[in-house]
């Protein structure tokens, strides 16, 4: 019995981790083009990689040269995020809230264990209690003697 519990853990566990390293990759971090998800900061406010204006080019430019000059994706976009402020991330939330989300996932199923660890009523063929008819028998007396005083009174 404690053997498959122990596996049970192990198995939640290795699960949650595989959700969050998987979760935790955002698009613009995994290699691919970044243009995607910057929008342009000029007063048109599309996206840099679908935008023709002098601004969007521009921008473009200064991402292939970051590249060209060893910069990580994730460099680049700090970068971007530096020179031109928060508003040039398209989905701005994205980045953050994927841990949220897993620690939230991970505390519901932690929650569930616990629970179901609390509310299970261990079976008395399975944890012996040494005594226990001398147990019942002394509460059984000790009751009577209680509702025999509660009745004189």
């Amino acid at each position: 019995m404690a053997n498959n519990m122990n596996k049970s853990v192990s198995l939640v566990f290795v699960s949650g981790v595989l959700v969050f390293l998987l979760a935790s990759i955002h698009p613009a971090l995994a290699g691919e083009d970044i243009t995607p998800h910057l929008v342009c900061p000029c007063e048109c406010a599309m996206i840099i990689s679908t935008c023709d204006c002098p601004t969007a080019q521009r921008v473009k430019n200064e991402i292939t040269q970051m590249k060209n000059s060893g910069f990580s994706d994730k460099q680049v976009y700090s970068a971007m995020q530096a020179g031109y402020g928060d508003g040039i991330i398209a989905h701005p939330g994205k980045m953050n809230n994927t841990s949220l989300w897993i620690a939230g996932v991970l505390s519901v199923l932690f929650l569930i264990f616990i629970g179901y660890i609390v509310a299970r009523k261990p079976n008395p063929a399975i944890i012996p209690i040494p005594g226990r008819e001398k147990y019942e028998g002394q509460f059984e007396e000790e009751y009577r003697n209680f509702v025999s005083e509660l009745e004189e009174t």
